[in-house]
């Protein structure tokens, strides 16, 4: 059963539910001021490599000032629990926000519904006895917990890419099967004004907060329509930062660990290369092709397929799979998928002057 409180943060209710831990509506004990608490599973359950990398969300997003990016506010660990508290963001993911059947006005967030007993959440009773302080608070204090409870830098990881074709892959093959675009009446949804309005703001302001991360040498890495929340004033924020890393610092070679989620992730990242802010343009160049197409460019669900067609697979083009695309936006989609990081467009400024 989780605390009733942790840290300065008085728990509501359950917001939302993860791999590793739930986000709880919390309340400030003093202030009144309204806030998400990421909690991480205490132990038997708990993640070291989780933990860690809740730290590490923390301490780069501390480091970060700008209204597309979740502002963090506290950190530590209470009770066992390892805990982010950081901005409350009501609304919708950015793939429910530009839904083709989305109609305005914005309807109530599905995460907005409040839990009659928040406090049933996780069966197993937390035994910190010997491990911590009921209450340390600051990402220091949570890195010292998980090296308690798991000495080895676990980081998440998808694990070594699959073995790599023989001699180095060269590009395959456009698919000419018949690439199954999406009905005429999705096609109108997909290509409504006013869709396509929202998309191009909301995008730009994705580009805004990309341009904040990047100024700062960090790569976010795990860029995708759930991690980009949409308010109800329409203001985007990028969320989720737990793979975030210096530019200088993502990556370690071929064949080291490869993190993130396959389906947006770059050639280079996916080959577990260094990457940097073109590695997020990427992932942006997918995300817009699934804007404007109702799929992602690549569609196997079998990793080593999928990461296969992600280094040598030309994507379909837009417009064969909606040929009503906005000829602009399928044109940055097409830029920004380049698998050359030199023939994307150059950075997140750039991407929003493309746009239009």
């Amino acid at each position: 059963m989780p605390p009733r409180a942790v840290g300065s943060w008085e728990i509501l209710s359950i917001a939302g539910r993860g791999g590793v831990g739930i986000v709880y509506r919390a309340r400030h004990r003093v202030t009144g001021a309204r806030a998400a608490v990421k909690l991480l599973a205490p132990p038997p359950a708990a993640d070291a490599g989780a933990a860690r990398r809740l730290a590490r969300e923390f301490e780069a997003l501390s480091g970060l000032d700008h209204p597309n990016v979740i502002r963090v506010l506290e950190a530590g660990v209470c009770e066992g629990y390892s805990y982010l508290a950081m901005e409350l963001v009501d609304g919708l993911d950015l793939r429910s926000y530009l839904s083709p059947a989305f109609e305005l006005p914005v309807p109530p967030s599905p995460l907005s519904a409040i839990c009659s007993d928040p406090f049933s959440t996780f069966s197993q009773e937390p035994d910190t006895e010997g491990l911590l302080p009921a209450l340390e608070q600051g990402p220091a204090a949570i890195l010292s917990f998980a090296e308690r409870i798991d000495e080895p830098d676990t980081e998440e990881a998808l694990g070594p890419p699959p073995p790599e074709p023989s001699p180095a892959p060269t590009r395959l093959p456009v698919v000419r099967e018949e690439p199954h675009p999406p009905s005429m009446e999705v096609l109108q949804l997909l290509n409504a004004p006013a869709r396509l309005a929202r998309m191009r703001d909301a995008l730009r302001q994705v580009c805004c907060g990309l341009a904040h991360v990047h100024a700062h040498g960090l790569v976010h890495r795990d860029l995708k329509p759930s991690n980009i929340m949409v308010d109800d004033a329409r203001r985007v924020r990028l969320m989720d930062f737990g793979l975030v890393k210096l530019a200088s610092d993502a990556g370690t070679g071929l064949h080291s660990k490869v993190v993130g989620t396959y389906r947006y992730m770059a050639p280079e990242q996916a080959r577990g290369l260094v990457v940097d802010a073109r590695a997020d343009l990427y992932s942006l160049g997918v995300i817009l092709f699934e804007l404007l197409c109702g799929r992602p460019p690549f569609l196997c669900d079998d990793p080593g397929d999928l990461w296969r067609e992600i280094l040598a697979r030309p994507p379909p083009s837009v417009r064969s799979l909606n040929p009503g695309a906005d000829p602009r936006l399928a044109r940055v989609a097409e830029q920004l998928l380049q698998k050359d990081p030199a023939e994307r467009l150059r950075g997140a400024e750039e991407v929003t002057a493309a746009l239009g």
